[in-house]
């Protein structure tokens, strides 16, 4: 080979060279560029994720992310939403509706900012959501982001205005009625002859016809109490006294003993009444009159458990406020019917009962500046919480101290649907804490797997086997998180039981409010 071909051989190879260079280089940017897309891809990913507004990501009419909030809020798994149109989870009432508004959008037709419907949890409730849609591109496609603001809220407002205009207007009547009644009364309101003179002098037909006007007499005295309170009036504040509030539900208990502890027992279904009551401050108000509304909670929670179950009564007392909770694993109360048990003169029984007691209960707590509130799934029982103020607001301590450890704080709760894990939610969610709920072990593994949480709660009822198995597949994940059992035998686990399951500390049931939140302020503490 002479000169001039090596040459060019060489200048080949060179050129070679730097094609191979430039290509090596183009690699290297192609590679950096990808990560740089994929790490972008991530972060949209748990951008949307994160967002404290629930959301899904909706492409060719089927569902291909969800977030934390909307399965929390709905209560589904990932695998139970994927690839399913955002139409499954309409509530027929807002189906068609619905139905004219996905076309309008997928068909690129114009669509209202906003838009209100019902949505379908997991649980088979209705919820009322206020729906807002943006066309984006996501993975090179076109695809619309759908976030949905809950209107629970705005609904139980809507639902309390409603009720207390429906109070107002049967208080009017009740007052009208309270005076006809009372009016009627006064002609048979005379000293009533003595029972020696009636045997001696009048025939015992007559005899019985008087009695049974005293026993009329005292029923119309009954009903006109019972409106009088229904009407809202007044009470005289000299009548006001300082009672304490334990007393008053240890008193209530009593006075249902013989019903719980009487003829349950003869139909062979047992109930089984448990108080966890605390100290607390005075009440200022009508004792005999809470009383009643006690009794009568009770009463609900006993007629709630046809075939036995439990029946649990908590006090605690909160930034002024005492509360009572009442809870029963009981039958629960239909959705249909949840929001109208307030109601007055609204009865679900087949008799000839008015139907006053809890609308009655409820005059009363707002006679006395405070609040019930229920929580209910339909075949897991039903909480009533009451709440009244206190005469005297102490500060406390305690509760800033958990207030400020739980807030912000990311916790997880693994229970299997019962009524502890709203109140749970409720109670932790009340205090700031960013709460992510999971039905299964299983479904709270792969939230593991997604999310950094600060605590985790497990709920698997008394399956201590099955808990034990989960806690240890968490630990695995994530050594140092704090894992809280609720167990219904909380004085009877000893702390080497406890270490054998792999837990760090233990909740009663029932749920106590106050050592709730202080058993999870001193968990979030240790971290």
């Amino acid at each position: 080979m002479d000169s001039g071909q090596q040459r060019k051989q060489r200048a080949r190879i060179e050129r070679l060279k730097v094609q191979n260079r430039t290509l090596r280089e183009n690699l290297t940017a192609v590679k950096k560029e990808k990560g740089l897309l994929l790490k972008a891809l991530e972060e949209s990913h748990a951008l949307i994720e994160r967002n404290p507004v629930a959301a899904f990501i909706v492409q060719q009419e089927k569902i291909i992310q969800v977030n934390d909030t909307a399965r929390g809020q709905l209560g589904y798994s990932n695998e139970e939403v994927l690839n399913r149109s955002f139409l499954d989870l309409v509530h027929p009432h807002s189906l068609e509706q619905a139905t004219r508004l996905n076309r309008r959008m997928f068909s690129g037709k114009p669509m209202p900012d906003y838009y209100e419907t019902y949505l379908i949890g997991k649980d088979g409730e209705k919820q009322l959501f206020e729906i807002r849609t943006r066309k984006i591109r996501y993975q090179g496609r076109r695809a619309f982001l759908v976030n949905m603001i809950g209107l629970k809220h705005r609904e139980q407002r809507e639902n309390q205005r409603c009720r207390h205009e429906k109070t107002e207007a049967l208080s009017r009547m009740a007052a009208g009625l309270s005076q006809q009644v009372a009016d009627c009364l006064a002609i048979l309101d005379k000293e009533p002859l003595p029972n020696q003179y009636i045997e001696t002098h009048i025939d015992k037909g007559f005899s019985e016809y008087l009695r049974t006007i005293e026993i009329v007499k005292e029923k119309g005295a009954i009903i006109c109490e019972n409106l009088a309170t229904l009407a809202g009036f007044a009470q005289d504040e000299s009548d006001a006294v300082l009672f304490d509030l334990k007393k008053i539900v240890q008193n209530a208990v009593g006075s249902t003993r013989p019903i719980w502890k009487g003829p349950s027992t003869s139909r062979g279904a047992q109930i089984n009444v448990k108080t966890y009551l605390r100290n607390l401050a005075p009440i200022k108000g009508d004792p005999t009159n809470i009383q009643h509304v006690l009794a009568s909670m009770m009463l609900n929670a006993i007629e709630a458990l046809p075939n036995g179950g439990e029946i649990y009564l908590t006090t605690e007392e909160d930034s002024g406020f005492a509360y009572v909770y009442i809870q029963d694993n009981g039958v629960g109360i239909p959705g249909n019917v949840l929001g109208k048990i307030f109601d007055p003169f609204f009865t679900t029984k087949n008799d000839s009962r008015l139907g006053l007691g809890l609308s009655l209960a409820q005059s009363i707590v707002v006679q006395h500046e405070g609040e019930i509130e229920v929580l209910s799934n339909e075949g897991q029982g039903t909480t009533f919480i009451i709440k009244l103020p206190l005469a005297q607001k102490p500060p406390s301590s305690k509760t800033k101290a958990s207030k400020n450890t739980i807030k912000d704080s990311h916790i997880l709760i693994i229970s299997g649907g019962d009524i502890l894990k709203d109140l749970l939610w409720q109670l932790l969610a009340s205090k700031g804490g960013r709460v992510s709920l999971a039905s299964t072990g299983t479904e709270g593994l792969k939230l593991m797997k997604k999310k950094c949480f600060d605590l985790v709660i497990v709920d698997l009822g008394k399956s201590y086997l099955k808990s034990s198995k989960i806690i240890t597949r968490l630990k695995k994940m994530e050594q140092l998180i704090p894992i809280v059992l609720v167990s219904d035998d909380e004085k009877g686990m000893s702390q080497n039981l406890l270490k054998d399951l792999g837990a760090d500390l233990v909740i009663g049931r029932p749920l106590d409010a106050d050592k709730t939140l202080s058993l999870v302020s001193t968990a979030l503490a240790s971290r």
